[in-house]
């Protein structure tokens, strides 16, 4: 493979690449020239999009969010739940023509949990399994039953790490810029500081229509909305509203929206006075006006409504009970329970008024969805001042410090429906997210152990109903939507069948499929 000097590319970029690129996307990156390995570097979103982009993993979602085979040709669960024998496609092969095998698999897991990875998520996913391999067949034995587990390989993308000598492993990880072999269907054909060239991997079983697709790298969004109303480039991806907005003012513009697995809540402290009223956290649920939310902080394209605690890019789980929105209900709930409106309008009882800090990280698009909440509970007399505070320390300082009163943050699991990391009883910081300090109950416990253990699709299901009830029956947190993010290309856009759901990096998913007109 052909690695071009920083100057270069620069002079390439100049005189037009010989051909010239057939598209160029702007990718944001925190870091050029960037990691093309995406276990390392893996904080930054581009380096894990471009990460599946280039290499395939045992296992992907399908249109409903499901786990279905990929690099696998099938896979099975042992009744325990404990056992996921993956067995592997015969004659892959990396884009250099070496066979893709199961010592590959082994070599990537192991990475994934050294201290050259650095990807703590699934570095977390991934302890304590125990990995065997045969001739075509990756055994993964759980040390407790874990159904999001196939989620999970969908995950961790495959790489060619396969007989790798430890001195080859270190080297790899200590130059992530410099490109391996690939699986997907594309190939590096030269990177560098400014941009990735790829060109159709010779041996993906995809066929890409387009035959020379450039990722142009830049520092800031700011600076590739630049180049994209310029048309220097044509397609950047936008994650929140205010982003797509400036995308969407160029002429001829063309958007395809993803809906993701993860969602936005607002948490309540139930150790704060009024907080730890039932009656106050419901009559604050049926308050919110969640489509109003929608429509206004999220202009109406950054996400759906969201009421129950699974994410709507999780289809198959079905649809949440709904509740209705009722300012009038929700101010009589409070008045039957003492909460009466004293001075300013601020409802108290006894000393305790309902006047609340509402803490934030301080990016888009969730101060302004703060501030949405905010004023549609002063009307039904619940006094709300928000406070954004920075992003990077707020879930240690904010959340799992218990320094809050009312909080409201965007969650990026796995996308699978086990919210036990949330909402089980010692799912407490540091084991877990589970902040409100509320009650233990032990048949929310059990219907969340059984949504995170059964391998059933019936039973996940019955039990994802379960949790949803129990959870509105405690009222822990109000549930507000689930994000959306969105690839804009200019005008004329390629055919792009972007899929409706799925996380960031499923923009890619059908990109073979992409074509030029």
């Amino acid at each position: 493979m052909l690695a071009i000097g920083a100057l270069g590319f620069a002079l390439s970029l100049h005189f037009g690449l010989i051909g010239g690129p057939e598209f160029t996307e702007g990718l944001v990156v925190s870091e050029r020239p960037m990691s093309l390995n995406p276990l390392i570097d893996a904080s930054d979103p581009a380096v894990v999009d471009v990460g599946h982009l280039l290499y395939r993993s045992l296992l992907k979602l399908d249109s409903t969010g499901s786990p279905t085979t990929d690099l696998a040709d099938s896979y099975s669960v042992s009744t325990n739940g404990l056992v996921y024998s993956v067995a592997l496609q015969s004659n892959l092969r990396w884009s250099n023509g070496s066979p893709i095998t199961v010592a590959d698999i082994a070599a990537t897991d192991a990475f994934a949990l050294s201290a050259q990875a650095n990807d703590p998520t699934l570095a977390t996913a991934l302890k304590g399994i125990k990995v065997a391999t045969s001739f075509s067949t990756v055994t993964f034995t759980l040390p407790a039953p874990r159904s999001s587990f196939a989620a999970t390989l969908t995950q961790m993308p495959i790489l060619p790490l396969g007989g790798m000598s430890e001195p080859a492993l270190l080297a790899a990880a200590r130059h992530p810029t410099l490109p391996l072999p690939t699986s997907g269907p594309y190939d590096v054909q030269s990177t560098a500081a400014l941009a990735i060239v790829l060109q159709p991997n010779p041996h993906s079983t995809a066929h890409p229509a387009i035959k020379s697709y450039e990722l142009r790298l830049f520092v800031t969004f700011a600076d590739a909305a630049y180049a994209f109303s310029h048309g220097t480039v044509g397609a950047l991806l936008a994650t929140t509203p205010e982003e797509l907005q400036s995308l969407m003012a160029v002429k001829g513009a063309q958007v395809e929206s993803m809906t993701t697995p993860g969602f936005v809540d607002m948490m309540f402290n139930e150790h704060v006075p009024g907080l730890d009223d039932s009656a106050v956290r419901h009559a604050i649920s049926i308050a919110i006006d969640r489509a109003a939310v929608v429509a206004g902080a999220l202009d109406g394209r950054g996400g759906v409504v969201q009421t129950g605690p699974f994410s709507a890019g999780i289809p198959w789980v079905g649809p949440p009970a709904t509740e209705a929105v009722s300012p009038t209900a929700a101010s009589s709930v409070l008045q039957a329970n003492g909460w009466v409106a004293g001075s300013g309008g601020v409802r108290q009882r006894g000393s305790t008024r309902l006047t609340f800090t509402l803490t934030v990280p301080d990016i888009n698009p969730l101060p302004m969805v703060a501030h949405e909440v905010a004023a549609q509970l002063k009307g039904i007399g619940v006094q709300v001042t928000v406070d954004a505070v920075p992003a990077a320390s707020f879930l240690s300082v904010t959340l799992d410090s218990g320094h809050f009163q009312l909080a409201i943050d965007l969650w990026n699991p796995v996308p699978d429906p086990d919210v036990s990391a949330f909402w089980r009883s010692n799912a407490a910081p540091p084991h877990g997210y589970n902040v409100s300090g509320g009650t233990p109950d032990a048949f929310l416990d059990a219907a969340l152990d059984l949504l995170a253990e059964s391998s059933d699709r019936a039973a996940r299901i019955t039990s994802a109903a379960q949790v949803a009830s129990l959870l509105a029956a405690d009222a822990p947190a109000v549930f507000l939507y689930t994000p959306k993010v969105s690839v804009v290309f200019r005008s004329p856009a390629p055919t792009a069948p972007i899929p409706g759901i799925g996380p960031e990096s499923a923009r890619y998913a059908d990109i073979a499929s992409w074509e030029l007109h």
